[in-house]
């Protein structure tokens, strides 16, 4: 089996608006040196030059954006055009998608960028949208990221609400399942979010 390797950074940003936020963005990509960028709940309703070039310490940048409905959502995905050439990008409720093919090693992809909604009716909405797109593209290589708003286990959460019961664990495992993705362990954290209560 061949290792396929993708050096990307996906970070849900909670907006994009202030100065002090897109300099802490800069100074993770600067860190991490990412070929490809995935931010969620960016809040813009544009996106320009201006601001990929706030965010991105390198003059080959090119990006594809989704804008916020309202002030909620927006995704944005950045990537190094001296890397990463990309010949298509769609933005369908939820995700931003690019596929293209990393210049060095020729290797085609399908990157999708979520941010899934919070409601669980509407996520699994997403969840079957995207599969069938996933299931369009069999044995392609392709990576989701994002921001899922769902655990796989109640162990991936702290909550009160958890902890009553009503859990969307089941569709989350079998989107995953059903569609041969791997669950890769985060970095950092071991929550993502939690709320100033702890």
């Amino acid at each position: 089996m061949r290792v396929w390797v993708m050096k990307l950074l996906s970070w849900n940003v909670r907006g994009l608006g202030g100065h002090e936020k897109r300099k802490e963005v800069r100074s993770l990509v600067k860190d991490k040196n990412p070929l490809i960028l995935c931010l969620q709940e960016t809040k813009l309703q544009l996106c320009d030059d201006r601001v990929c070039a706030s965010l991105w310490d390198r003059h080959s940048a090119a990006f594809s954006f989704r804008p916020s409905q309202g002030a909620s959502g927006g995704l944005l995905t950045i990537r190094d055009v001296s890397e990463v050439e990309v010949w298509s990008t769609c933005s369908f409720d939820h995700v931003l998608s690019i596929h293209g093919r990393f210049i060095k090693s020729n290797e085609e992809f399908h990157l999708f960028n979520v941010y899934a909604p919070c409601e669980g009716g509407a996520r699994q909405l997403l969840w079957e949208a995207l599969s069938a797109r996933l299931q369009e593209l069999g044995g392609k290589k392709v990576c989701v990221c994002g921001d899922f708003n769902a655990v796989r286990c109640s162990e991936e959460r702290r909550s009160v609400e958890v902890q009553g019961g009503v859990t969307g664990y089941e569709s989350f495992n079998r989107f995953i399942e059903d569609n041969g993705l791997i669950d890769l362990p985060l970095y950092g954290r071991h929550f993502t979010w939690f709320k100033g209560d702890g």
